[in-house]
C-alpha cells in the first residue's frame, strides 16, 4: 500500500522532465535542478514559483517512495488507457468509420427494397458489437481506478519528510536552506556574486535554529573568502554547507 498520498491525475514524471524508467539518481538531480530555479527564497514574493515548488516537492516524495511509486503507475497506466480508449470510441462512432479486422467480411448483394431493412439491421448489429468490445475494457480500467482512488482515501496521511517542514513563517526549514545553498555553491568557482547570492539566501532564511546559525556563518565567511581571494578558506566554509545539507 502507497505510504504518501498522491493524485493519480497528476503526472509526476512529466512534473519533473524524467521518463517512467528514470532512477532514484536522475529524480534527485532533476528534483535539485527544479529547486534551484523554484526555490521562494530565490524566488521572494512569487505565488507561482512557491505553487510550483510545492508540487516538485510532492513529485519527489511520491516517486522516490518505491511503494508509493508502484501504486501510482498502477494509477497512471490505467488513466492512460482510459485516455487512449475514449479516442478511440470517438473515432469509431464518426460516420462512415469501419473498424479494421484480420479476417474478410461477408459481402452483400443488391436487394430489392423489400430487404432493405433487414440488412440495417445487420449493419446495426455489428457496430453495437464493435463499441461494446471497446467501451468494456474502456469501463474496467475506470473501475480499477475508481478502487484505488478510494483506498487512497482511506489510508491515514503519512507524516511530512523532514526535509520538506516549513517553519511557521512561511520560510524553508534550515536544513533545505542547506540544500538550496549547496546546490548553488557545488562545483562552482569562487565569486564575489555566488558569494552575496549564498550569504543573502541563509540571511533571509534565518531561524535562530544551530543550523541556521552555522549557515549565516558560512555565509559571512564565504563573502570574506572571496574578497581576499582565499581559496583555502573558501572551500573550508563549502565543505561545511555541504555538511549542514547531509551531503558529505
Amino acid at each position: 500500500m502507497p505510504r504518501v498520498p498522491f493524485d493519480p491525475a497528476t503526472d509526476y514524471y512529466q512534473l519533473l522532465g524524467v521518463g517512467p524508467g528514470a532512477s532514484t539518481e536522475e529524480i534527485q538531480a532533476a528534483y535539485r535542478r527544479l529547486a534551484k530555479a523554484y526555490h521562494p527564497d530565490l524566488n521572494a514574493g512569487s505565488s507561482v514559483a512557491a505553487a510550483r515548488m510545492a508540487r516538485v516537492n510532492a513529485a519527489k516524495s511520491v516517486l522516490l517512495d518505491s511503494a508509493t511509486r508502484a501504486t501510482y503507475d498502477r494509477a497512471r497506466a490505467a488513466r492512460m488507457h482510459v485516455a487512449s480508449a475514449s479516442t478511440q470510441v470517438a473515432y469509431a462512432t464518426r460516420p462512415g468509420y469501419v473498424a479494421y479486422a484480420t479476417v474478410s467480411r461477408p459481402r452483400y448483394r443488391v436487394v430489392r427494397s423489400t430487404q432493405t431493412g433487414a440488412v440495417q439491421r445487420v449493419n446495426l448489429d455489428r457496430q453495437t458489437g464493435i463499441l461494446l468490445l471497446i467501451v468494456l475494457p474502456l469501463l474496467g480500467a475506470l473501475l480499477v481506478y475508481v478502487f484505488q482512488a478510494f483506498e487512497l482515501s482511506n489510508e491515514p496521511q503519512r507524516a511530512v519528510p523532514s526535509d520538506l517542514v516549513m517553519i511557521p513563517s512561511g520560510r524553508a526549514s534550515a536544513h533545505n536552506t542547506a540544500e538550496s545553498a549547496f546546490s548553488m555553491l557545488h562545483a562552482q568557482p569562487a565569486s564575489r556574486e555566488l558569494a552575496t547570492s549564498v550569504n543573502n539566501l541563509v540571511g533571509s532564511s534565518y531561524d535562530g535554529t544551530a543550523t541556521s546559525q552555522q549557515l549565516v556563518a558560512d555565509g559571512r565567511r564565504l563573502v570574506r573568502s572571496a574578497q581576499s581571494g582565499d581559496q583555502q578558506s573558501w572551500d573550508a566554509a563549502v565543505s561545511d554547507v555541504c555538511r549542514l545539507a547531509g551531503h558529505c
